[in-house]
Parts: structure tokens; sequence; C-alpha cells
């Protein structure tokens, strides 16, 4: 046994006088990396504070410009929340604040403004949330612009692309509702139908079975 712990001081004292000579000789190339490290550590640390700081600013400027929604007006707001999408682009506060500023733009009827934050949000959102309700949104500005078919696309894209998602309800009405409207009664009663029997119980079920009767008469 104290031959063995002997063989195994020995191991370690020679490893490490080894190791002492490899950095004597390579004095310069291992203060390099050893500074290397040192600043990986700094810059990762100061890049971890950075995108903290930035979280946390740009949350801060969605909020003033929510606030100014309410006591300052449209104008301001709209002013605000294409600021904080220059200053804080992609981020999750500007995508949610440009989705504020399309719903703004929907409600007030401005269908082909709102359609195109709507279209922009659908292509580039990182944001799942927002993702999903700006595809939404988008299938329902173009039915409110006439513009069946492309609502009818997004709708589908949405289905085949979020087959699970709690929003299918929504996305289905959508589609009967401009499937109907663009002339495709066949098509929207079985879209109607589909909603009936998947979600019998709820509002979209109850509304289908509505459309279900007024189609077939």
């Amino acid at each position: 046994m104290a031959n063995k712990q002997q063989e195994n001081q020995d191991f370690l004292t020679s490893g490490l006088i080894k190791f002492g000579s490899f950095c004597k000789r390579r004095k310069q190339a291992v203060l390099t990396a050893l500074g290397v490290l040192v600043v990986a550590a700094v810059l990762g640390g100061a890049y971890q504070a950075h995108t903290k700081r930035v979280q946390e600013n740009s949350w801060a400027d969605y909020y003033t410009a929510q606030i100014a929604l309410i006591t300052a007006g449209q104008e301001q707001a709209f002013y605000l929340v294409d600021t904080l999408n220059k200053k804080y682009p992609g981020s999750d506060a500007a995508q949610y604040a440009q989705l504020l500023k399309a719903d703004m733009l929907y409600a007030q009827e401005n269908y082909a403004q709102a359609a195109d934050i709507y279209k922009d949000l659908h292509a580039n959102a990182k944001n799942k949330e927002v993702a999903v309700v700006a595809d939404l949104s988008l299938g329902a500005a173009y039915q409110a612009m006439k513009k069946y078919q492309d609502s009818i696309d997004v709708m589908q894209h949405f289905i085949e692309k979020h087959p699970t998602s709690y929003a299918l309800p929504q996305a289905y009405f959508t589609l009967a509702m401009s499937q109907e409207l663009a002339g495709k009664k066949e098509e929207a009663l079985e879209t109607y139908k589909l909603i009936l029997e998947n979600y019998t119980k709820s509002y979209w079920g109850s509304f289908a079975q509505d459309k279900i009767n007024e189609l077939k008469k």
C-alpha cells in the first residue's frame, strides 16, 4: 500500500514537473491562452449583463408606449413603438409593440396598414406567441380587405404548420368564413363540419352549427 501511494505521489510530482517545464518553455503561449480565457469570461459576463439590460430597457419602452396610448394618444404611441423597434430590433418587446400597433390599426379599420405589419411579423417574428397571433390576424385582415384567397392561403398554411396549436379553432373559423365569402360553399361547409366535430361544446362549435344549417338551406 505504501509503495502504491509513493508511486501515485511520484506520478503526480512528475506530472507537475513536466507541466512546469512545459510552461517555462512556452511561457508566452500559456500566458496568451490564459489571457484569452480571461477575456472570454469577461466578454461572456459583459454580454449577459448587456442582454439583460437591453431586455429590461426594451420592456420599459414598451410599457411607456402603452401608457402613451392612453394618455397622449395614438400618434405619440406609434412614434414610441417605431422608436422601440429601431432601438431593439427583433426583441420580444419590439415584436409585441408592433403587434399592438397593428391591432390598433385593425380596430380602426385600417386593414391594409395592419396587414403590412402582420405580414412582416408573420415572416420574421422569432417569438412564437407573436407569430401565432400575427398569422391569425393576417388572415382576418385579408378577409376584411376582401382578399379571400389570400386569407384562405394564410389559414391553410397555419393549420398545416401548427396542427396542435391552441389557436386552431380560430384558424378554422377564419378559413371557413373566407371560403364562404369567396363563394366556395362546399369547402366552407366541410370546414364548418370539422369545427363542429372537433369543438362541439365551444363557441366555435355552436357558431359552426348555425352556419351549417344556414348553408344547407
